[in-house]
Formats: C-alpha cells, sequence, structure tokens
C-alpha cells in the first residue's frame, strides 16, 4: 500500500535588502513593518546577516515598509506592495543606496574619552563653508549626508573648543568617494586644574568616638561636568580626610558625596564650582554628621482576659535613626500554647512603599509568604484563622518585612492582632506576647524589643448542693 502525505503550503513574503550599486551585496539589520493594505501592523521584523528576512502570511494584500536603515545605508521608507495567493511565497528584493559621510570623534588627547560640545565647521574643495556641527556627550558628529550630495576633497575645521580645551585651528583634509564614510579621530589637549576634599566630622560620634573637627576617610565624592552631565570623576577621602581628582579641563562642575564614611550620615550638599585657569587647584572642606541608630515598638493589649474570649493587641513601631535603615521588620511572637490569633490587620504608615508579609506555624519553622506587594497607606485585614492548615497547626509568628525605609518611617494607623484565648487556660496564668523591630545600616543592625502581659482568668460556678441535717 502507498501512502501519501500532503503538507499545507506555507504563504508569505521573503524580503531581501540589497545595496543600489551593487546588488551582490546584502544588507543585514534593516527594520521593516509588514502591514496590510489598511495600514493594520501585522509584523515588525529585521534582515539577517544576508540581507534576508521571510514572513509568514495569509492570503491578502500587503505592503511592506522600511522603518530602521543598516547604519551605513539611507533610509528608503518608500511602501512596497505585494499580494499573498494559495498560499505562495512572494519574494521581494529591496535596494538601499549607501550613504557618503564623516564621522568625527572629538577625545581628550590624554584619557581617549569623547569631548562634548565642540562644534566644526564643514567647507567644500573651495574652503567654502557648507555645514556647522557639534559633537554629543560620547564626542561623535555623524554627516550621514554631505550636503547636496557631493563628495571628493573637503575640510573640517574647528570652530569652537569645549571649554577647558585648547582650540585646534588647523584645517583637516577628507575625501569622501560615493557610498563611503569617511572616520576621522580628533584629539584636543585639555587646559587642566584639581579639585581637592577635605572632609572632617562635624559632631562627635558616639558609635566610633569620633571627635568633632576629625579627618575622615572613606567618603566617595563624584564630580560631574555641570555642562554635559557627565561623571567625570570618582575620588575617596584617605586617612588624612584629603580626595584629590585627576587633572580637569577648565569648566564648571558639580561635586556630591555619594558614599559616607561608616556610622556617619551622607552630606547632602553639592558643591557648584568652576576651574578658570590653568593650573588652579579648588579646595573644599566638607563635613559630615554622625548616624544615629536607633528604632521602637511598642504592644498594648488587655490587663486581664477571660479563658474563652477574645482580646486585641495594638502595637506602634518607628525608625527614629537618622539615616534610612534597610531590611526593616517588626515581628511579633504569639503565645500559641494558650491563644489562637484569629485577626491581623495591617496599619498604614508613614512612606509610601511595598512590603510584605510573611508567617510561621508550629508545623513549620520556615517562613511562608501571607501577602505581598501590600501598600503602605492602605489598611488590610487578614483572617489568620481562615489559612488552610493541617490538625493541631497554628501560627506562631507574623512577620512585616518592609526593605528599606526613610528617616521618620513610622506607624500611622496602628498595626493590630487579635487573639482567641484557650477556653481550659489555668486561672491567673500570665500569658506573655512578644515583639520586636529592627533594621540595617551599613551592615550594623539596630533592634529594640516589647512585651505584654495579661493575666488570664477562669470562674467556675460553685454547684448547689442538697440540705441535709434535718
Amino acid at each position: 500500500m502507498t501512502y501519501r502525505y500532503y503538507n499545507t503550503p506555507i504563504g508569505g513574503v521573503e524580503i531581501i535588502k540589497v545595496n543600489e550599486d551593487n546588488h551582490s551585496e546584502r544588507i543585514p539589520n534593516t527594520t521593516f513593518e509588514i502591514r496590510k493594505v489598511d495600514d493594520a501592523l501585522v509584523d515588525t521584523v529585521t534582515t539577517d546577516k544576508n540581507g534576508r528576512v521571510f514572513v509568514a502570511l495569509e492570503d491578502g494584500s500587503y505592503y511592506a515598509k522600511e522603518v530602521t536603515s543598516n547604519k551605513s545605508f539611507r533610509l528608503d521608507d518608500t511602501p512596497h506592495y505585494f499580494e499573498i495567493k494559495d498560499g505562495k511565497r512572494v519574494t521581494l528584493q529591496v535596494t538601499n543606496k549607501k550613504l557618503s559621510g564623516i564621522v568625527i570623534h572629538k577625545i581628550d588627547s590624554a584619557t581617549g574619552e569623547g569631548i562634548y560640545g565642540v562644534k566644526f565647521v564643514l567647507y567644500d574643495a573651495n574652503k567654502k563653508p557648507i555645514g556647522e556641527y557639534t559633537s554629543d556627550d560620547e564626542g561623535y558628529i555623524y554627516i550621514d549626508e554631505i550636503p547636496g550630495g557631493l563628495s571628493g576633497r573637503f575640510y573640517l575645521r574647528e570652530l569652537e573648543a569645549a571649554p577647558g580645551y585648547t582650540l585646534d585651528k588647523q584645517y583637516k583634509t577628507v575625501y569622501v568617494s560615493p557610498g563611503k564614510t569617511v572616520e576621522i579621530e580628533w584629539e584636543n589637549t585639555a587646559v587642566t586644574g584639581q579639585i581637592q576634599i577635605y572632609k572632617y566630622a562635624a559632631e562627635y560620634n558616639e558609635v566610633t568616638g569620633t571627635a568633632a573637627g576629625t579627618p575622615l576617610k572613606g567618603a566617595v565624592y563624584e564630580i560631574v561636568n555641570a555642562r554635559s552631565g557627565k561623571v567625570v570623576d570618582y575620588i575617596t577621602t584617605d586617612a588624612r580626610g584629603v580626595a584629590a581628582s585627576k587633572p580637569l579641563p577648565l569648566t564648571r562642575y558639580q561635586i556630591r558625596e555619594v558614599t559616607a564614611p561608616a556610622y556617619w550620615q551622607l552630606d547632602p550638599t553639592v558643591h557648584d564650582v568652576t576651574l578658570e585657569y590653568p593650573g588652579q587647584i579648588i579646595k573644599l572642606s566638607a563635613y559630615d554628621k554622625p548616624a544615629s541608630l536607633g528604632v521602637t515598638i511598642t504592644k498594648r493589649g488587655n490587663a486581664q482576659v477571660m479563658a474563652g474570649q477574645s482580646m486585641r493587641y495594638d502595637l506602634t513601631v518607628a525608625n527614629t535613626s537618622n539615616v534610612p535603615l534597610e531590611s526593616f521588620f517588626w515581628h511579633d511572637k504569639i503565645p500559641y500554647d494558650v491563644a489562637r490569633p484569629t485577626t491581623l490587620t495591617t496599619g498604614t504608615y508613614s512612606a509610601r512603599l511595598n512590603y510584605r508579609i510573611l508567617y510561621k506555624t508550629n508545623c513549620n519553622t520556615s517562613y511562608q509568604v501571607l501577602a505581598s506587594n501590600l501598600l503602605t497607606s492602605n489598611n488590610y485585614s487578614f483572617s489568620l484563622n481562615a489559612i488552610p492548615m493541617q490538625a493541631g497547626e497554628v501560627v506562631t509568628d507574623i512577620y512585616f518585612d518592609f526593605g528599606k525605609v526613610p528617616v521618620g518611617f513610622q506607624s500611622v494607623v496602628n498595626p493590630t492582632l487579635s487573639v482567641m484565648v484557650n477556653g481550659n487556660a489555668v486561672n491567673g496564668y500570665q500569658m506573655v506576647n512578644r515583639a520586636d523591630v529592627g533594621g540595617k545600616y551599613q551592615g550594623t543592625w539596630q533592634t529594640a524589643t516589647a512585651s505584654w502581659v495579661t493575666i488570664i482568668r477562669r470562674l467556675w460556678n460553685t454547684p448547689t448542693l442538697p440540705k441535709t441535717g434535718y
């Protein structure tokens, strides 16, 4: 018996992108939009290293439009219409004209880094100005098309140097051929100065015992070119409290502390300075205040409670440090030997953050997620006795995980925890509920604890005995 297998033909369009002047040269990295004739977008595709891309399409009328060209070729946004019939393939060969242009990279002769804001003039063969250009933040100028579509000999001259650099007045001759891009690396020598930071303790630090006025080691400063917004140097204070920049071009800079020494606050001051003449050294004095770490938690509840009845705890938490704290949390240890948690309300907090709540049970010592991506401005309520658990399993711990919190972070509407006291609890039993809070600064933990004691009362009815002795 002979079996025949049939495949459903796959229709579509194959786009082949080629050089207009040399069809054997395929063009990669050219992006097309495939649209229906009613302009509905069907797909966006890019030619591969062989200048080819295939798109499977249903029968219908379409067009392909180039939206991004290869950087060496001129964009051709002409729509190319085609039709798919009977599941057949259509081939489109689309041409692009190669750009004739000039790329200038203006760099610092010492560092090799690009120089922002250098102005150039382009001249024709008769030294007639035909264009003016300015380098970008990486020091590049892209002249993608010579004005007038010209080729041949041209001249370039630096019209205006970047601040802090010596103007190069010489002409450079360039020859541009059709379909070719000339690349020029042009160096400039900076006229330089230096910035120095002298870092001191603003006050006595109780944690480190450092006296006011002591030089501080380990402060990291960022130096930014005010004109370009680009970071030009990072400097760190040494044991003498001194940090010196590399030679910097004469221009305006902004200097700010980005990392404070251990147990010191970050100084928010932004120093705005200008290097104005060769060899100038600008000396800045800066001061850090000591970091003071502190957290608080309070817990309140019933002084007494009847066995078999419910009661509620109210809590407050706060970061009382003068610095932000990382890994900030508060945690409640439930006295599950005599009580079962029933309802948790999260309260609200002073800073808008996302946080999560974890819990543990007596049958699972690792934390599990109760809820995540909670918003501190909302007050949520959770029924803890509704958590699916096995027989005899109860919630033993609640853990609020806030991540990094700012200075002054605190509860606004107090979180609460309600519990049901066991009916068989012993009269006079002291039920102790403990809670703690903590946060980390530069690897050092700061914690605090709170507890609340409730006396359990249990009353017995005196039975009525029959009268005797008649």
